[in-house]
C-alpha cells in the first residue's frame, strides 16, 4: 500500500490484481497555488494520460494567476486595489468565483464571505505583532467587511466596491474551482478518469484504473493516521479546520479562519470535511461549517437543504474524537468507522 498524506486527506491506492492490463496512469505532484498538488490522471493511452495532467496543472496555474490576492497584478490583486465606486471588468472565471461566493455568503448567513480579507490581515499582524486586536481594532476593520457591499454586474463581468478598504479573498473557494476546471481540463485531453488534490481538496471523476471507487483517507485531526477512508466517483471532499493553520497571540493558538459576522477566529468544529457534487461546493462550505457551530450547520442543512453536500464535523472528546456527521456522509464511509448522524434539529450536534 502507498500513502500520501496531504493536509486533511490521504489518497490511497492499492496495488492491482487485475487479471486484464490497467489502462495506463501518470501521477504527477509539483507546487502549485501555494500548497503541494498531486494529479493523477487514467487513460487508453500514455501519452494521453500526460497530457491530461499538463492540462489540470494549465487550468490550476490559470486561477493562480487571475485570483490569488498576494499577487498585485492579478485579478484579485488590482480588484484590492480599487476605492469605493471604481470597478473592474475580470474574466469569466473569476466573477464566477465571486458571484458563487456571494451566493453562499447569503446561504450561510454571512459565516461564508468572499471580503473577508481585511480580518484576515488584521488577525495575521496581530500574531506578528504579538498583540490581540482591540474591539476598535475589531470594529473599523469590520466597516469594510460585507457580502452586500460588493456590486456584481453579470451582463458586462463588471466589479464595484461601495466602500474604501474593501478587498476580497477568494481562499475558500478558489481552490474547489480550479479542481473543477482541471478536472474538465483532464476530460477534454482525453482522459477517462481522475484525481486532482490540491492542499487536502480533492475532485474525483470517473472511477480508479481498477474499474473501483478512489479512496480518500480523512486524517486525524489531534494525532498521528486517519480518521477514516471515503470511498468516492464522481465527487469532491475537502476538510477545513481551526487547528491546521493558525496565529499565536500571547502563547495562545487562534484559527486563521475568520468568522466575517464578529471579526473573531472560528472557535467551532476543529475539523469539518464536507463532500459534494464539485469542488467550488466542497471548498466553500467547509469554510462556512468551520465558522458555524455544528447546531447552526445541522440547522441550516435541515431548514435550506444543500443537494448533494454531506458534512462530517469532527469534535475533541475526552477520549476518543465525537464525530457527528448528515445522515447521507455514511455511504461514502468505507471503513465502516464508528460516526453518528448529527440530528438536524440540533440537539445532538452541539459541541458537549
Amino acid at each position: 500500500m502507498k500513502c500520501l498524506s496531504l493536509l486533511g486527506l490521504v489518497i490511497l491506492a492499492w496495488t492491482l490484481g487485475c487479471e486484464r492490463p490497467a489502462p495506463p496512469v501518470v501521477k504527477n505532484a509539483r507546487s502549485v497555488m501555494g500548497t503541494f498538488a498531486e494529479v493523477t490522471a487514467v487513460a487508453p493511452e500514455r501519452t494521453t494520460a500526460q497530457r491530461a495532467v499538463e492540462a489540470a496543472y494549465a487550468r490550476l496555474d490559470d486561477v493562480n494567476r487571475l485570483m490569488s490576492d498576494y499577487v498585485a497584478d492579478s485579478e484579485v490583486g488590482r480588484l484590492n486595489a480599487l476605492t469605493a465606486g471604481d470597478s473592474l471588468v475580470v474574466s469569466p472565471e473569476t466573477f464566477h468565483c465571486l458571484e458563487q461566493g456571494v451566493r453562499i455568503a447569503e446561504l450561510s448567513g454571512g459565516a461564508f464571505d468572499p471580503t473577508c480579507r481585511p480580518l484576515v490581515a488584521l488577525w495575521k499582524r496581530a500574531g506578528q505583532e504579538d498583540r490581540l486586536p482591540t474591539d476598535a481594532d475589531l470594529q473599523q476593520v469590520l466597516t469594510s467587511v460585507g457580502w452586500r457591499k460588493l456590486r456584481l454586474d453579470p451582463a458586462t463581468r463588471r466589479v464595484t466596491p461601495t466602500v474604501d478598504g474593501m478587498q476580497i479573498d477568494l481562499g475558500g473557494i478558489a481552490k474547489g474551482y480550479a479542481l473543477d476546471l482541471a478536472a474538465e481540463a483532464m476530460r477534454a485531453a482525453g482522459a477517462t478518469s481522475g484525481l486532482v488534490d490540491v492542499g487536502g481538496d480533492v475532485v474525483a471523476f470517473g472511477p480508479r484504473e481498477d474499474g473501483r471507487p478512489w479512496r480518500i483517507g480523512v486524517k486525524h485531526p489531534f494525532q498521528a493516521g486517519l480518521l477514516l477512508t471515503l470511498s468516492l466517483t464522481d465527487l469532491a471532499v475537502a476538510t477545513s479546520g481551526v487547528q491546521q493553520r493558525f496565529n499565536t497571540v500571547a502563547g495562545r493558538r487562534y484559527s486563521h479562519i475568520v468568522d466575517p459576522r464578529t471579526g473573531c477566529p472560528a472557535e467551532q468544529a476543529p475539523a469539518v470535511t464536507v463532500i459534494a457534487p464539485d469542488g467550488l461546493t466542497a471548498d466553500a462550505w467547509a469554510t462556512a461549517f468551520s465558522v458555524l457551530s455544528v447546531d447552526e450547520g445541522a440547522a441550516l442543512l435541515e431548514h435550506t437543504p444543500r443537494p448533494g453536500v454531506e458534512v462530517m464535523w469532527v469534535l475533541p472528546g475526552p477520549a476518543d474524537p465525537l464525530i457527528r456527521q448528515t445522515e447521507g456522509f455514511a455511504v461514502y464511509v468505507a471503513d465502516g468507522a464508528n460516526t453518528k448522524p448529527a440530528n438536524p434539529h440540533g440537539s445532538n450536534a452541539g459541541t458537549p
